[in-house]
């Protein structure tokens, strides 16, 4: 990735403000310690959910325009591609919050709507690196999101997708798009995965 720090820092300010999202730390909200400790019961009862211990400092969440970053995360700058999966969900949100909620509480819409959010992660990575991932990291969805093996697959089979038309130089997410537009303005040169005119 050619991007200075100061480029990926710029960069995740106006992502944060294009889609009105904000970002706050894990230990900051009583919120994020109740949907810990829900997460706690459900894997006690053999969900495939996170501990708390691993909620708070490895996972990243996000609640309609809000990303909870994991504690002692550093700087976002940092976490560029995590960010755009992350306000991937905040696009979603924005689209219609209601419909969003009730999708995400289905393993399919769960598993269609983590796959859209890799997606765009996914296409600023091809964007920055002209790099795709490996089939193992395609497989997001097996452990944290409560899905079982076939929901799991699904988002895998989506993500396949999703990869063929990336490599032909498809960016069709709504940060992805932002991120080529706001590239091609301010940091051309650091375009280096092919993309469709």
């Amino acid at each position: 990735m050619s991007l200075s720090v100061e480029q990926r820092t710029e960069m995740v300010r106006h992502l944060l403000k294009r889609y009105a999202a904000f970002v706050r730390d894990k230990d900051d909200t009583e919120v994020i310690r109740a949907v810990a400790e829900v997460f706690d019961v459900a894997a006690f009862f053999g969900a495939g959910v996170p501990s708390t211990d691993e909620f708070l400092t490895r996972y990243w969440t996000t609640l309609g325009p809000v990303i909870f970053a994991p504690k002692g995360h550093g700087p976002l700058a940092e976490h560029l591609l995590v960010l755009c999966h992350e306000l991937t969900h905040v696009v979603q949100f924005w689209r219609d919050g209601l419909s969003f909620a009730i999708r995400y509480c289905t393993r399919k819409g769960r598993a269609e709507l983590e796959a859209e959010a890799e997606r765009g992660a996914i296409e600023v990575a091809w964007l920055l690196t002209g790099t795709l991932p490996a089939y193992d990291a395609l497989a997001i969805t097996r452990h944290g999101y409560a899905l079982d093996e076939a929901h799991a697959a699904h988002t895998v089979n989506l993500l396949h997708t999703a990869v063929t038309s990336i490599a032909n130089g498809v960016i069709s997410t709504d940060v992805g798009l932002e991120v080529l537009g706001w590239l091609r303005q301010n940091a051309p040169d650091a375009i280096v995965g092919k993309v469709a005119s």
